[in-house]
């Protein structure tokens, strides 16, 4: 058993979000064989007691508050200081000098054997560590995210700032992928950007994961093949710009041939815009503590996103319970899955509603197509394989 210093940009439970769902699933398998202190910062809209139940798995939990958070003007402050200097917004906004302090307090009370930083700005702290090894668990490539949404952006103060944080990213992403002992990517397009990033370093791929036990198809629920679903908050951006693109583009198209076709969007709707003339169609529910019940009554799971890296978790829950999918590829990145056999793929919105349409009408097709992705998710996605993938990668510096 080694000791791991376990480093979060926000408190990983409830594992509600895509970032917590992924950080919380690896974070337990590794306290099921390791000594973990976790350190993470809190967020503003987090509640600390929600760290009362990670501290039944880690050894110790020490949170650490934001101060964009805290304050508008510290929150303006980081963000000038973001585009004036080299430094991106996102890594000012984690480089603080708590932060700092509390590492440097438990690495000298502690001497853990690795540090594994959950999430790229972390990578700041890579200096304080010394000869210890460090892990780099990359959710995404931020750069190439952040270079899409300039492409994408709807204002051209937002073009601007994106534009101005995508090189700067890049170049802290080759920073820190040089300089942590090892890397993690969720997908294998990431991992070869990285591995270019590192001048050909060695990426290790974990892909994200769902919980086959808590996803399950069910077969007791009556399906509406004429409802569409949609899970995920639009706080975060490719949620935001996919579901808009969908009810303004697509959703149209798809009422208009199929008048009975309705649309639930299941997550925090702020920014999400629905038409007047759709307003009996389209629903947003906001946050749900279990969505799944909604997800077994529809007929369609969509995943529209235009902006993104990574893996979506939300792809492979819907996988796990056994959804007819249709999906961008750019939403479907990063998942081993192939079109007309698991998954229906289309970009443009015409052919986003004509395969919308296509599984309305065609109940053997949705059974088919779900029982191959849940077969899928179950063979490469389970979270305890994964977390067994990162233990090995341990094993390889320990």
């Amino acid at each position: 058993m080694a000791k791991i210093l376990f480093v979060t940009t926000r408190i990983p439970y409830p594992p509600w979000e895509g970032h917590q769902i992924r950080t919380y699933n690896l974070l337990k398998r590794v306290c099921e064989q390791h000594e973990v202190h976790l350190v993470s910062f809190v967020r503003a809209d987090e509640d600390p007691v929600h760290a009362d139940h990670l501290r039944t798995l880690c050894k110790s939990v020490d949170l650490i508050p934001i101060p964009a958070d805290q304050s508008k003007l510290k929150l303006l402050t980081t963000i000038l200081t973001g585009v004036l200097t080299k430094t991106p917004f996102v890594v000012k906004k984690y480089a603080t000098s708590a932060m700092r302090d509390r590492l440097k307090k438990v690495i000298d009370h502690f001497s853990p054997d690795l540090i594994h930083f959950d999430m790229l700005p972390l990578a700041h702290y890579l200096p304080l560590c010394g000869e210890i090894p460090t892990v780099l668990n990359d959710h995404n490539v931020e750069s190439l995210l952040v270079e899409r949404r300039a492409e994408a952006a709807a204002s051209l103060p937002q073009k601007i700032f994106f534009s101005n944080q995508a090189p700067k990213l890049q170049k802290f992403e080759e920073f820190a992928t040089r300089n942590a002992t090892e890397v993690l990517a969720c997908s294998q397009d990431d991992a070869e950007i990285l591995s270019q990033m590192g001048n050909g370093k060695a990426i290790h791929i974990i892909a994200n994961g769902v919980d086959i036990e808590q996803f399950t198809p069910s077969g007791e629920v009556q399906v509406d093949p004429d409802k569409i679903i949609f899970v995920g908050g639009m706080g975060w951006f490719p949620n935001k710009d996919g579901m808009n693109f969908f009810i303004k583009d697509v959703m149209p198209l798809i009422s208009e041939k199929n008048p009975d076709a309705s649309l639930t969007v299941v997550g925090k709707s702020d920014g999400l815009e629905i038409p007047d003339q759709l307003r009996d169609k389209v629903s947003a529910t906001g946050f749900v503590d279990d969505f799944r019940p909604l997800v077994h009554e529809a007929g369609v799971y969509i995943l529209p996103l235009r902006v993104g890296s990574g893996t979506r978790l939300k792809l492979l829950e819907a996988m796990a319970m056994g959804k007819a999918i249709v999906s961008t590829r750019i939403g479907a990145e990063g998942v081993v899955l192939e079109d007309g056999k698991n998954i229906l793929m289309a970009d443009s919105p015409q052919d986003i509603a004509n395969a919308v349409l296509k599984l309305m009408k065609d109940e053997k097709l949705r059974e088919q197509l779900g029982k191959a992705a849940h077969e899928q998710a179950e063979k490469l996605y389970d979270w305890r394989i994964l977390g067994d993938k990162l233990l090995a990668v341990y094993d390889t510096i320990l």
